[in-house]
């Protein structure tokens, strides 16, 4: 997010405004004669209002992460991109850009280069490249995914070198993974502080792929975690049974047993999924 202080007095800003007009739409119920009139302001004021919470509440945790970064506090590596070396990096990002077999940048690029270049500044979990601030957590959201080195010594007028963060996404309602890319030029006379920034990332990321999949770091805790989950799910679902038959399998009167009943199916589904994977895929003994 570029500027998060200036973003989140946006975002109040609007957020304020839709909330008002929300209230406008309360007040005009019983004045005009068409009723949704007074429904739609409501609905459409109380929508962005929410969106814009969310917003302000996102740009406010940025911004409380970039002023300790930019003031000194967890800062790894630093560097200065001059002018030239900007313009070159933006002309490659535009060529990588029409290149569909690239991931989409992270980095809105702005369409003019600063006079006096731009400052990259490196955190343990978070970087500054011209005051966009982009969070770095392996469990976060976006989730780190990997690290690269990209080397641009054979691209048309010689661009710097690049550190590449692949971030993950979740998809949407089709669920699924969405990757993108921060890349972040790395000149050649910055180039030991570039892999500091490197070697702050790489070796957790290295350790995390070499473990695999959480479930199968330890398949017997994993296993012993499926069992307690069934365990509870099917005394759910025979709790569901038994007050369903007490009632006579009439549930107008209470969603009760419905509830259990589905929710300890689900339970045992998951549980007997989770396990069964876990035994297929877990690791081989050696023979």
């Amino acid at each position: 997010m570029r500027n998060p202080p200036r973003k989140a007095a946006i975002f109040a800003a609007l957020g304020l405004s839709s909330a008002a007009a929300a209230w406008i739409g309360v007040q005009l119920y019983d004045v005009l004669e068409q009723k949704w009139i007074s429904g739609f302001v409501f609905t459409i004021g109380l929508t962005i209002a929410f969106i814009m919470l969310v917003l302000l509440i996102q740009a406010l945790f940025h911004a409380r992460g970039m002023a300790p970064l930019k003031a000194g506090s967890g800062r790894v590596a630093q560097w200065h991109v001059s002018a030239a070396d900007w313009d070159k990096y933006r002309a490659d990002s535009a060529r990588a850009a029409s290149d569909p077999a690239y991931r989409a940048n992270e980095l809105w690029i702005r369409k003019t280069t600063p006079r006096e270049g731009v400052d990259i500044i490196v955190g343990k979990k978070a970087l500054i490249v011209d005051n966009s601030y982009h969070v770095l957590r392996m469990n976060g959201l976006p989730e780190l995914r990997s690290i690269g080195w990209r080397d641009n010594s054979a691209a048309p007028e010689r661009p710097p070198d690049c550190l590449e963060f692949v971030l993950a996404y979740p998809r949407g309602r089709y669920g699924g993974i969405m990757y993108t890319s921060l890349r972040v030029p790395v000149p050649a006379a910055a180039l030991e502080q570039g892999r500091q920034a490197y070697y702050q990332f790489a070796p957790a990321l290295e350790r995390r792929m070499a473990l695999g999949p959480i479930a199968l770091r330890n398949p017997r805790r994993t296993f012993q975690v499926c069992g307690a989950i069934l365990a509870l799910a099917l005394a759910a679902g025979v709790w569901g049974w038994i007050e369903a038959e007490e009632l006579g399998w009439n549930l107008y009167n209470t969603q009760k047993p419905l509830f259990l009943l589905i929710g300890g199916g689900m339970g045992v589904l998951f549980a007997v999924l989770l396990a069964g994977l876990t035994l297929f895929l877990r690791p081989k003994e050696p023979r």
